[in-house]
């Protein structure tokens, strides 16, 4: 008898214990409740060796330092969790609570996101980061919520430019039967084959491998990511075109945020902004790098001038009108005028 109360009593234990430790629950983070602690699942495409991953390793730091170690952050970089857009279909569906994919497959989310996806927008990243903060940049992250999502800040990626295994390019006229992968976007499609490529939308994380087996013989991005991703391996040729400013929207879930108490929801978002500044120092030190790094791996670069860029934008800014259609011509017309301040 002493025998099956001891069972008894073990039993009931190992459930109380079960129970208590099983309250917190949910794939996209812990919702705790007091004195109990929240886990915060990001996921990003770059590699490990991309200052993208120091950036959510740097608000990782600021995030559980400041919330005293209630809030913990997992990071999973290299496309663990998926391509860019399943990540982002994630954090809508709650098995994912944060991450930080290019704007252009977040286009498909919100209509405004496609401002950024304007060729040849922003001279220099000084003008980008203050449109970025700004009012219209802030419309831009709020229009996010009607879709599921919630925008934070925008992290850098840099300043884009294309590679080729083909020839060396210095204006659109030598683009001419050159197959070239761009961003999941049609609008990128568009810009793209207007300039005289025959492009095609292939997701980042297949990209290496596109290349590679001669899906596609060109590419666009940061310098950075180039050489983190070794393109070099499968390219020859770079063209410094700066076509566009690429921003890393940081965006998380907003069931996830909004069941943070107010505390820990202002945590999150200092966090967000203190590496947002991080994250920009880093991407000026690495751009510098990275194109020295690029030369020393063999590429052959062509620096175009300023009429050369100007050939390339005459043609890529057929999508201007559309986007401007499709974006909202009050927000595109408050852009412009932002950027002539």
């Amino acid at each position: 008898m002493k025998k099956i109360l001891f069972l008894i009593m073990v039993v009931g234990m190992s459930i109380i214990i079960a129970a208590c430790s099983s309250e917190t629950s949910g794939d996209n983070g812990a919702e705790a409740s007091d004195g109990e602690t929240f886990v915060i699942k990001a996921g990003h495409a770059a590699s490990q060796d991309n200052f993208q991953h120091a950036s959510f390793e740097k608000f990782k730091e600021l995030v559980e330092e400041n919330s005293d170690g209630r809030i913990e952050v997992e990071i999973y970089p290299n496309s663990q969790l998926g391509g860019e857009r399943e990540m982002i279909e994630a954090i809508q569906l709650g098995n994912l609570t944060m991450a930080a994919p290019s704007s252009a497959p977040l286009a498909s989310f919100s209509n405004e996101m496609l401002l950024w996806d304007l060729p040849y927008l922003f001279p220099n990243a000084e003008t980008a980061h203050r449109v970025l903060d700004g009012e219209v940049g802030q419309k831009v992250l709020d229009s996010l919520e009607e879709n599921g999502l919630k925008g934070l800040v925008y992290w850098e990626n840099g300043f884009r430019h294309f590679t080729n295994n083909i020839r060396p390019v210095s204006s659109t006229d030598d683009l001419g039967g050159i197959k070239m992968r761009t961003l999941e976007n049609p609008l990128q499609v568009e810009a793209w084959n207007a300039a005289g490529v025959n492009a095609t939308p292939i997701a980042f994380n297949e990209l290496y491998s596109a290349l590679q087996q001669g899906t596609v013989d060109a590419q666009e991005t940061p310098l950075a990511l180039m050489y983190n991703m070794k393109y070099y391996e499968v390219q020859d040729y770079l063209t410094l075109t700066e076509h566009m400013y690429s921003p890393w929207p940081v965006i998380i879930s907003p069931t996830f945020y909004d069941s943070l108490p107010e505390d820990l929801q202002q945590v999150v978002f200092d966090a967000a902004v203190e590496s947002r500044e991080y994250n920009r120092q880093l991407s000026a030190n690495d751009e510098a790098a990275a194109l020295q790094l690029l030369v020393d791996e063999g590429m052959e670069v062509v620096e175009l001038t300023e009429e050369e860029k100007a050939g390339f934008k005459s043609k890529m800014e057929v999508v201007y009108e559309e986007i401007a259609d499709k974006a909202g011509q009050e927000l595109f017309d408050d852009l412009m005028g932002e950027l002539n301040q």
